[in-house]
């Protein structure tokens, strides 16, 4: 029953994207279906009939011809849909299942990319969804084309011989049966075989991605991944071996069913009835014969087809659990919209333990961050510094205590008008294959004011003087994924594109996330000013392990295994001679030392 609901769940899909793509396929197999009957059965009955009754050749002739004519319209709107609309509609359906699948990846919570049976099943949803939409619906248009044959053959057939049709049936239904059991080890080997893929996958792509490139040819980590590789085919094979063993032997049962019900027993029996019982003439023992003719090859159908109706069904699972997943962190439309140009923020005893762990990351976080002020979080990597981040923007919800915008609970806000306060970068920020504008803005470039607003960002940041020796200037592509001519920028270069998103964000407050990990002294000196000046009315938050980016900050907190140790000014925390004085000294003399050498 599952099986039905999934498949027919796809299906209503599918008849969004393109109903006429659903009624097309299906027609094209009703008509392939119901001409095998026509030519099979009633054609041949009218030609051996007309022999047996002498009937005139002219009208034999005009039937032909009719028939004929019938065939070259059904031909070419087959040829039509098969070779030209068929491949139109695919692509309508496709582009649905992929946009549908985009949209519910944006949508579902953070948590869910770090929870392996979660991501397992979207794994496997995702490496079937372009393969499974058209499989579905040209499966369910030959069903319904095979079933409708089929009907019109059992009457045909009870006409004269009711005692077939049980057989046939009878065993129909055992080898449909014996085929849900074989789709089921198919699907259940691809489930266990989900991880040795998976792992295959990641080294595919380290091989492949430019991220990798370097340490791989630096060094020889290709060889312990290649003999991760390959112990993972070899459990994959081992795996596939025991499911594929038993399928087989199902294979021949299923066969053995079909030969002896269908063929043997159903044809025995009405060859019998007119050899020795002579109950039919010519023209009905052919219309018999091949009416169970038609009604087995259905039948034989039917149990393949039915095959792979359960099978997509079995994937569709996948599918649909994920398209139905209910994200924890909702929208809530109805939820507040943030109002005031400026926010303070305010947690009260927060406290946060990522899912599957037993030791809290945060634990009985305390501060008030009013509007305006330069706050930096420090400390070493690992304190817990980046996970405050993800709670402030609510892409995690607090474990214990909570988190006030304006001394309301944020959980109380529309969640995308509550985000969009916030100026992001984190410190794993990613560039994307498009244009330095569209990078900036994360959105097209609409109007003068979106590339006003991109080319200050830019400058901000630091990056114009490189951006003005590129031959497209802002609209210069970055990546090569679809412009053989893109230009790949230095880390740093990058990193600033990345400060620039925020600049380029009407927010409010800005958050950093080690924003000047990949920049020289310098650089990071120069993007600190730069960032001051424009982010001068804004509540700015620095997470940083380098104590030189809070130097200037109104308050520092220094965060260790989670927790609030210190807290003050620069001078203050010196003065006072701390833990926060002892990193900041250790890596001053590091920086001394590294002066010196060069």
């Amino acid at each position: 029953m599952k099986s039905f609901k999934n498949n027919f769940y796809m299906l209503r899909l599918i008849w969004k994207a393109c109903p006429w793509g659903v009624i097309c396929e299906t027609l094209h197999w009703l008509i392939h279906r119901t001409s095998e009957l026509f030519y099979s059965v009633f054609l041949l009955r009218f030609i051996v009939k007309a022999i047996e009754n002498g009937t005139d050749f002219s009208k034999v002739a005009m039937l032909l011809f009719l028939v004929l004519a019938y065939g070259v319209g059904t031909g070419a709107f087959s040829a039509w849909h098969w070779n030209w609309y068929r491949r139109k509609v695919k692509l309508k359906i496709d582009e649905m299942l992929l946009q549908k699948m985009y949209e519910k990846a944006v949508e579902c919570d953070l948590s869910c990319y770090e929870n392996p049976e979660f991501y397992d099943k979207y794994t496997r949803a995702s490496s079937e969804i372009l393969q499974r939409g058209m499989k579905i619906l040209e499966n369910c248009g030959r069903m319904f084309s095979i079933l409708i044959s089929a009907i019109i053959s059992i009457f045909v057939i009870a006409a004269w011989e009711p005692i077939v049709i049980p057989i046939v049936l009878v065993c129909a239904v055992c080898s449909i049966m014996i085929d849900k059991k074989r789709s089921k080890l198919k699907y259940d080997c691809m489930v266990d075989t989900t991880p040795q893929t998976r792992a295959q996958d990641y080294i595919k792509r380290t091989v492949f991605l430019q991220d990798y490139a370097k340490e791989m040819r630096l060094g020889k980590i290709f060889f312990p991944l290649l003999n991760q590789f390959d112990k993972s085919v070899k459990q994959a094979l081992k795996t596939t071996r025991h499911y594929y063993g038993i399928e087989a032997w199902l294979r021949v049962s299923r066969e053995l069913f079909m030969s002896f019900g269908t063929y043997l027993v159903a044809q025995g029996i009405i060859v019998f009835r007119y050899i020795e019982q002579h109950a039919y003439n010519l023209s009905d023992v052919v219309t018999i014969l091949n009416a169970a003719t038609v009604l087995q090859s259905n039948v034989y159908s039917l149990s393949w087809n039915m095959s792979d109706f359960i099978e997509n069904g079995l994937y569709i699972e996948n599918l649909k659990t994920f398209f139905e997943y209910k994200p924890k962190i909702t929208e809530n439309e109805n939820g507040i919209i943030p109002q005031n140009k400026k926010h303070s923020l305010t947690l009260k005893n927060v406290s946060f333990t990522y899912d599957g762990q037993t030791k809290p990351t945060l634990k009985n976080i305390s501060l008030d961050i009013p509007e305006g002020q330069k706050i930096a979080f420090v400390g070493h990597n690992g304190a817990g510094k980046s996970t405050l981040v993800k709670l402030i923007m609510r892409l995690y919800d607090v474990t214990d205590g909570e988190i006030l915008l304006d001394g309301i609970n944020i959980k109380d806000y529309k969640l995308s008008d509550y985000r969009h306060s916030f100026g992001t970068i984190f410190q794993d920020f990613k560039i994307f294959a498009s244009d330095i504008e569209e990078n900036v803005l994360l959105h097209p470039t609409q109007n003068a004011d979106d590339e006003k607003i991109a080319r200050d960002a830019v400058t901000a940041s630091g990056l114009m003087d490189k951006v003005n020796t590129l031959p497209r200037g802002m609209k210069t592509q970055l990546m090569r994924e679809f412009d053989d001519e893109g230009t790949i920028l230095s880390g740093g270069e990058f990193q600033k594109i990345a400060v620039a998103r925020v600049f380029a964000k009407q927010s409010s407050i800005a958050i950093l996330d080690e924003p000047s990990s990949a920049l020289d002294p310098i650089s990071e000196y120069e993007m600190f000013e730069n960032m001051m000046k424009a982010c001068a009315d804004k509540t700015v938050m620095f997470i940083s392990h380098r104590l030189s980016s809070a130097v200037n900050a109104d308050i520092i907190y220094l965060l260790e295994q989670g927790e609030i140790i210190e807290q003050g000014t620069h001078s203050e925390l010196m003065e006072k001679g701390g833990r926060y004085a002892e990193m900041f000294e250790m890596q001053a003399k590091q920086y001394r030392e590294s002066e010196a050498q060069e």
